[in-house]
Parts: structure tokens; C-alpha cells; sequence
């Protein structure tokens, strides 16, 4: 995927990397977005203890103003045979003001950009399959550690005739 493809950035927005100091306000917004409950889904337990990929995350901004974030973690996809580090997509978060501008598919498509330069070959997540499939992900025989519909499981491959399968675990 290369830049040139995305669609304009939308007026008055700048996307660019997030940085550690960018934590506790990414945070913040996220438990805002999703609430207390988004600790107890199986997404989480691929996160916990880890820390993003700087380069892949990305944050938009609107006056100085934190608007929205998608972050990358690097993960394992396991088989008896292989392993491979891959990334994880999640959470991706637009503040209320800021939805249905098409903003987190801007972020989605920048990380993906990234992640692709990087040379990993796939990028994976638990989502919808009708808003994701937009931005070339689509069904994955992946497994994770902890209960999730595998309608949702959605990989996003970056070469043709790559075909990961196996089970996701973190990284480290």
C-alpha cells in the first residue's frame, strides 16, 4: 500500500506517529471509547505488558488537540512447525466529535503503510468483517488465547500467497 493511494487527509487534521508521552491521553481516550469493559476481552490479553510499535501507531490532532489513535503491537502467530511476528491492530479510537469523518480508516491505512515499509507480512485484529474488509482484511485461520467469535478474526496480508495459520500469542 503506498501513501499515494489514501485518500486526502481531512482539512485541519495532521496524522503522524505517536510518541511514550502520548500514553496516558491515548488511554484516557481509549476507557472513554470503550469503557471498563474492554479489559476482560481476549484483544487485551494480546496488549498487556507489551508496548506498541511507535513507528506504526499513529495519532491525528486537530489544533493540538488529541483526535483519535490506532496503535500496533507485535504479536506471534504460532503453529507446531513456525512462528512469525506479525502486528495487532487495536484499539482504534476517534473522539466522539470526530466520528464518521472517516478519520479511523485514515489511521487504519497509515498503520497498515507502516506496518507494510516495516517488511512484516500481515497485520491481524478482532473486528467487523464489513468495515474492516474496506481496508483489505478478511477472515483469518487464527486462533487467540481466550474466548472470540473467529467471524471476527480478520487478517490483512500484504504479498500475495501468504497464508498464515495457527495460533496468536504475544510477543516476548
Amino acid at each position: 500500500m503506498d501513501s499515494r493511494d489514501s485518500e486526502p487527509l481531512l482539512q485541519g487534521f495532521t496524522i503522524g506517529t505517536e510518541t511514550p508521552e502520548m500514553d496516558a491521553h491515548i488511554i484516557g481516550m481509549t476507557d472513554r471509547a470503550f469503557g471498563p469493559g474492554r479489559y476482560v476481552k481476549t484483544a487485551e490479553r494480546l496488549r498487556e505488558g507489551a508496548v506498541p510499535y511507535r513507528d506504526m501507531s499513529f495519532v491525528a490532532q486537530k489544533n493540538g488537540r488529541l483526535a483519535g489513535s490506532v496503535r500496533l503491537w507485535p504479536i506471534v502467530v504460532k503453529t507446531d512447525e513456525t512462528s512469525e511476528t506479525i502486528a495487532f491492530l487495536g484499539p482504534i479510537v476517534v473522539e466522539p466529535e470526530f466520528r464518521s469523518l472517516g478519520l479511523g480508516k485514515q489511521l487504519i491505512r497509515r498503520a497498515l503503510e507502516a506496518a507494510a515499509r516495516s517488511g512484516l507480512r500481515a497485520v491481524a485484529l478482532v473486528g467487523d468483517a464489513t468495515y474492516f474488509g474496506e481496508l483489505g482484511f478478511a477472515r483469518a485461520d487464527l486462533t487467540l488465547p481466550g474466548p472470540v467469535d473467529p467471524r471476527r478474526v480478520l487478517i490483512h496480508y500484504f504479498e500475495d500467497g501468504v497464508s498464515l495459520s495457527g495460533e496468536i500469542t504475544r510477543a516476548g
